[in-house]
């Protein structure tokens, strides 16, 4: 009889037991779909709008307002190397173009701290004036830059190229024929210094720039277009994807640069003040 009880509790206590065991054997956790990777390709656009479209220290709209935007293609390759291909337009006046198109393609390197953005720009004209030398033509370029810390980075820009503005004006009587060779070309030294403070999320950041536009002595001879030296400095209020843009410009040749008579003679490469409200974003920024 001692034996049957002793079974019996036995066997109530391993039963007691199972549960408590059970609980502590180890689950095999379900696998979890791993995320997507990130797609190589996206795209950047953005719009502008300015108070004068100012380029190289010289005006293109003729002291007015232009609009502005662009579309762009980009396309990792890996962590340090981005390949693109875009469009820039702009309106300008009526006594260049009806327009200007830059079509750029490219490729953007970082190691570390450097980067290196070096591509091809063709400057398209719809409707050229022949007269102002508004024509065609395309640049190579390369702009290095350097982040030193996170309020300081300095950049540099070299770009230049042949065959200025398809040799459209010819000739010092504006004949037609080109003398010579055609070659043109810029450099520039610029910075970014963002300011200590952020009020309301607002970006401050100063940016100074210097540059020296080179043309060919035959360049001269046939668009009468002399090499100058520019300058310009801008504060920058970023906020997200808007930023606004209050740039001083000048540059060593007032009086030489200027707009048909029948488009009121301006100076041109005189100094002026320009504000310019952008907007920049890209499509996975916006998903």
């Amino acid at each position: 009889m001692k034996k049957v009880v002793l079974s019996v509790v036995a066997a109530l206590a391993v039963s007691a037991a199972v549960p408590a065991f059970a609980a502590d054997m180890p689950v095999k956790a379900a696998k979890v779909a791993a995320a997507p990777a990130p797609s190589p390709f996206d795209i950047a656009f953005g719009t502008a709008f300015t108070t004068d479209y100012v380029l190289r220290g010289i005006s293109q709209s003729n002291r007015k307002p232009a609009v502005q935007g662009y579309f762009e293609l980009d396309y990792t390759v890996t962590d340090w190397v981005k390949l693109y291909a875009g469009v820039w337009g702009s309106s300008l006046y009526a006594g260049l173009a009806d327009a200007e198109f830059d079509i750029t393609a490219g490729a953007r390197f970082t190691w570390g701290n450097f980067g290196l953005d070096v591509g091809y720009v063709q400057y398209e004209y719809p409707n050229g004036v022949t007269a102002s030398g508004t024509g065609n033509y395309g640049e190579f370029y390369a702009k290095p830059s350097y982040k030193f810390n996170d309020w300081l980075t300095v950049g540099g820009i070299f770009d230049g190229g042949s065959n200025f503005n398809d040799k459209v004006a010819g000739g010092a009587g504006g004949a037609g024929v080109w003398t010579g060779d055609a070659v043109a070309y810029y450099y520039s030294g610029n910075a970014v210094i963002t300011l200590p403070w952020q009020p309301a999320g607002i970006t401050i950041s100063l940016n100074p720039e210097i540059g020296r536009q080179v043309y060919s002595s035959d360049v001269f001879t046939n668009l009468a277009l002399p090499s100058y030296t520019y300058w310009d400095v801008g504060l920058d209020f970023n906020y997200k994807a808007v930023t606004l843009d209050l740039r001083y410009w000048d540059t060593n040749k007032h009086n030489t640069f200027l707009s048909p008579v029948a488009y009121g003679a301006k100076d041109l490469g005189g100094s002026t003040f320009v504000a310019t409200l952008k907007f920049d974003t890209t499509l996975s920024a916006l998903k």
